[in-house]
């Protein structure tokens, strides 16, 4: 497999200086990232389904993260000039979601109104027997705020994310101030399943700060100036990233609060970490699954075995590589613009036809090629000694969500996100 000749390391590409064919490619996968997100939400309702799957779509829940990746994606959408009516389609959402839509009343806990991870498009009904999860919310909130402000002046929305916002009892989600632990999931108005930092639960630390236990959460454990304190591990000489010894998680962990939380957006220090996780993950790629340089990516999602699994340094038995990891990581790394085209160019032409690795295709592979591949460089499977090939037939819009937002901030800088990503001092000591 041809491998492409990246340019000197102190080259930092950008949008304006790409090569047409490279700006080419970038304009149709950007375009494509935004168009998954936009159509998986419910033309009346105005939530977001989970997933972009080949077959069953119809069947699928709504995820209460997708919603929020949703929201944000209507702020880009509008940036772009690619959705017209995106603002209004805000509102609908957000009434939805706030039980002001006629028919639906959206599944959660009644004394803290956390939210039900899965919830039925049209009713809003609990699905799956799914658990009021605390991440899960935060993503969804974390997107009404940022279309708040977004757009600024827009008093329906501004109404309506404030509302959704104070309807949840933050702190509720709080186990242990001095160790940074918050819980997964809430029963009946108590937390369940406490967990420890680092993860991407930062976003709770982030959203709780308007009310007491929230600011000490923060202050104590969670701040930019803190973070040094958690359990860190050596990664590479002088970079050390935060985790625990022997387990650093899925790189997704470390993205979303990049792009949710303003503190961090903003950081030299968590900037400076996010750095030292992309180079672990283009590492561990070269030295233990000996792929080309171009090749690597962490991420969460279907495996081969058809289970869903948050693949990391430690843990991808199965050698799946996210290229929406990738863009991710573009605020820090520019240079995966490139590892995104040759994945283009030499593994995943989704415009055109399936590549001839020399590994046998089940029947239809064309058709279940441009089905997986639909929405551009989704995962793949990078094994020299698995027989077949590998198309997935399943793309959560949560993990989905850092291709998008990669590419926004490839196009425009981190400035987009760190301008509408700031949680309101008056908004949360309104709590």
């Amino acid at each position: 497999m041809p491998m492409c000749a990246l340019p000197a390391a102190e080259v930092r590409p950008t949008y304006a200086a790409l090569p047409q064919p490279m700006r080419e490619f970038f304009d149709d996968q950007y375009r494509r990232a935004y168009q998954l997100v936009a159509d998986a939400r419910h033309h009346a309702t105005g939530l977001y389904r989970d997933a972009y799957v080949t077959q069953g779509r119809e069947n699928l829940p709504s995820s209460i993260a997708a919603t929020g990746v949703g929201l944000i994606a209507l702020a880009i959408g509008d940036l772009e000039g690619w959705e017209p009516n995106a603002a209004e389609k805000a509102v609908v959402t957000l009434r939805a979601m706030a039980g002001e839509l006629a028919g639906v009343q959206p599944a959660k806990d009644r004394d803290t109104g956390f939210f039900a991870h899965f919830i039925h498009m049209e009713t809003g009904a609990r699905v799956w027997d799914s658990e009021n999860s605390t991440i899960d919310t935060a993503l969804l909130v974390s997107g009404a705020l940022f279309v708040r402000e977004y757009f600024r002046g827009h008093r329906e929305i501004a109404r309506l994310a404030a509302k959704l916002y104070h309807s949840v009892r933050w702190e509720a989600a709080i186990a242990d101030c001095s160790k940074g632990e918050v819980f997964l999931k809430i029963e009946k108005g108590r937390g369940v399943n406490p967990l420890a930092p680092y993860n991407e639960y930062s976003l709770l630390a982030y959203l709780a700060r308007g009310t007491a236990t929230g600011r000490e959460l923060w202050q104590k454990v969670y701040s930019p100036e803190r973070l040094h304190l958690m359990p860190q591990q050596l990664v590479g000489p002088g970079r050390s990233i935060i985790c625990e010894e022997g387990n650093i998680p899925s790189s997704f962990v470390y993205q979303f609060p990049y792009y949710l939380i303003h503190d961090y957006t903003v950081s030299p220090v968590y900037n400076a970490l996010y750095a030292n996780i992309a180079y672990a993950d283009r590492r561990s790629w070269l030295e233990c699954h000996r792929a080309p340089s171009f090749v690597w990516g962490h991420g969460a999602g279907v495996t081969p075995k058809g289970h869903y699994h948050p693949d990391s340094i430690s843990d991808n038995p199965e050698h799946i590589a996210s290229p929406y990891i990738i863009a991710g990581f573009l605020p820090v790394y520019p240079r995966g613009i490139y590892d995104l085209y040759d994945i283009y160019r030499t593994i995943i032409p989704y415009d055109k036809e399936p590549t001839n690795s020399g590994k046998s295709h089940r029947a239809g592979s064309r058709t279940r090629f441009q089905d997986a591949y639909r929405y551009g460089l989704s995962r793949f499977q990078y094994d020299p000694e698995a027989e077949t090939i590998w198309y997935p037939e399943h793309t959560s819009v949560i993990d989905w969500s850092s291709m998008l937002y990669g590419l926004t901030a490839f196009k425009h800088g981190t400035r987009f996100f760190a301008e509408h990503n700031k949680l309101d001092d008056n908004l949360a000591l309104a709590s």
